[in-house]
């Protein structure tokens, strides 16, 4: 066991090179100023050294309470690891303790193994992993502590719920004591180890409570289900395996900012507050997964991510179970429905009733509309979608995410074509010249635009290319360097500096997802006041043709069909980040 220590007050359990004992605790109050400082030491072979871990445990409790400070941020490579995209929880484990073998002579060994054993005794910050859609911020599910110290890492809400990583199915099965549900079963074979997130009952291991552990209050509050996904990343599955943990973890950055996809964002989050991030290069997807609620009836998407609501649908048909039926459980950004209409829900054929999953705040009417129908509409809503007094079923349900520094302002296609970007544009300028005059030292206004389908610059009048941009640097260290256009408006009544960067992603909707939010802290790290872009245009397509159950497209219009639900997931992310929408 390495050793933990609190070196100030409300600082972190950081790992120190001295002999392998828990060395001291400085305990504060929860306003953060200590009342008094008490030391508790401990020698390893003495019996009150287990009395008094016990007291450091239930001390933690109120430390966790509170956010870490002063710790020693380490990047640990995963990719120095020989790892196999498949492996068993054994092989990854083996793997693992093979190569910290080396800890002594390996100093990225070492780390890795200081930061799986944090997770396995719970005394210090949670780390953040890498998964295929986005960077982690990892804790023990079944730690109470453990888990607040995610929601104080983050600044998170404590009623957001957190979902669970397994390493494998079989994993999964351990932790709650009893097989997948009948319902997942063909699902889980079919996207998992992938971006689905499924909700499972709290797990109550009745029968033999001894045998499992309990899952922390914390990552469900207020539920009575907690989502359970096996990401695909083979770094992930590996961390969670050499864990052998239950793994919580919510997006690893600072709450409300864009999720990160390279272990820098992390850093650029959380330095100082955890004590290791594992770098495995960037994610993959670059949005969070899909979380459905598959015991409802109909099931429930109540977040879109990589995994559409055609891909549902086409797999329930192919299965014949009531996946077929899927429904949206979220609040879409923009409804088709009569304006302030209250939807309703339509239960597969041959339901008696919800399942037991249902909760008061979802209810279901008969209707004879087909899943055709319904999935060509966007009208199927959570009841509550506007009750900000309950707690969210899922992440992401309930509050404002992604935001980046700069205020993001939307515009729809209408407001493009009748010169709204310029109009806003020469609002924004004649404001914050302004107030910018009123400065002293240099005056600079910097503009960021995500163009998909624009024209250069959005269209902008009166922009020139400049000789040199004082944060061009900052764009040729990015790796959407390629992808960016500098220009430059120099407003010269009050000598202000206007600096636009335009960064050109293009239409496919998949670049989007991947990159956008990688582009929004590209804008924070260029310190954008501003940011433009457009209102993602979701394609309509006719037909609900998926892909069939072994994973290969039916016919032309599966790809279309699970592109046009990638549109959803961006829509949701990038509505949510938005500060203002001009029509």
């Amino acid at each position: 066991m390495r050793p933990f220590k609190i070196c100030s007050l409300r600082s972190a359990f950081g790992l120190s090179s001295g002999p392998r004992l828990y060395r001291c605790i400085s305990i504060t109050t929860s306003s953060g100023i200590s009342s008094r400082r008490r030391k508790i030491t401990t020698k390893s072979t003495s019996t009150s050294s287990i009395v008094r871990m016990e007291t450091i445990i239930n001390n933690s409790r109120q430390l966790s309470s509170l956010p870490y400070t002063n710790c020693k941020t380490r990047i640990v490579s995963l990719k120095e690891l020989d790892l196999p995209e498949t492996a068993s929880d054994e092989e990854y484990r083996e793997i693992y303790h093979r190569y910290i073998q080396s800890a002594e002579t390996n100093a990225n060994a070492a780390l890795l193994r200081d930061a799986v054993e944090s997770i396995r005794h719970g005394l210090a910050p949670p780390v953040a992993f890498p998964t295929e859609t986005v960077y982690g911020l990892g804790a023990d599910a079944t730690n109470e502590a453990a888990i607040q110290g995610i929601f104080a890492a983050k600044g998170r809400p404590s009623d957001n719920p957190l979902i669970v990583h397994a390493a494998s199915v079989a994993h999964l099965e351990r932790l709650t004591g009893e097989r997948l549900p009948e319902i997942y079963r063909s699902l889980a074979q079919r996207f998992w180890p992938g971006p689905l997130t499924i909700l499972l009952p709290v797990p109550q291991h009745s029968q033999s409570p001894s045998s499992w552990p309990r899952f922390a209050k914390n990552v469900h509050p207020g539920q009575s289900t907690i989502g359970f996904r096996i990401p695909s990343s083979k770094y992930a599955r590996f961390f969670i395996a050499a864990t052998d943990r239950p793994i919580a973890g919510p997006s690893a950055n600072s709450s409300g900012k864009p999720s990160p996809t390279t272990a820098q964002h992390v850093f650029d989050d959380l330095k100082g507050k955890i004590n290791f991030i594992l770098d495995a290069g960037h994610c993959d997807v670059g949005v969070e997964s899909t979380v459905v609620d598959g015991l409802h009836d109909p099931p429930l998407i109540l977040r879109p991510g990589g995994v559409s609501l055609a891909e549902f649908v086409a797999h329930g048909r192919e299965q014949g179970n009531r996946f077929a039926y899927t429904a949206i459980g979220y609040k879409r950004h923009k409804r088709t429905g009569t304006p302030g209409q209250q939807q309703s829900l339509s239960p597969s054929p041959n339901s008696a009733s919800p399942s037991a999953s249902t909760s008061s705040s979802t209810t279901s009417t008969a209707s004879e509309s087909s899943p055709a129908q319904q999935q060509d509409t966007t009208n199927h809503y959570l009841l509550n979608d506007d009750d900000d007094t309950e707690a969210p079923r899922a992440p992401g349900m309930k509050y404002r995410h992604y935001a980046p520094k700069g205020r993001l302002i939307l515009f729809s296609e209408p407001a493009v074509r009748a010169g709204k970007v310029q109009t806003k544009f020469d609002e924004l300028l004649a404001e914050t010249t302004t107030a910018a005059a009123q400065e002293t030292g240099e005056k600079n206004i910097n503009i960021g635009i995500i163009s998909c389908h624009w024209a250069s610059f959005a269209g902008l009048a009166g922009l020139s290319s400049p000789a040199q941009s004082s944060s061009s640097s900052v764009v040729s260290n990015s790796i959407y360097a390629p992808l960016t256009s500098i220009a430059t408006l120099t407003e010269t009544n009050n000598n202000v500096k206007v600096t636009v960067y335009d960064v050109r992603i293009g239409s496919d909707i998949k670049n989007l997802a991947h990159s956008l939010f990688g582009v929004l802290r590209l804008f924070d790290d260029l310190d954008c006041r501003f940011i433009f872009a457009e209102t993602v245009q979701q394609q309509q397509q006719s037909g609900l043709d998926g892909r069939n159950g072994s994973g290969n497209d039916s016919t032309s219009t599966s790809t279309t069909s699970c592109t046009r639900d990638i549109y959803d997931a961006v829509i949701d992310r990038i509505e949510k980040a938005a500060a203002e929408r001009v029509d």
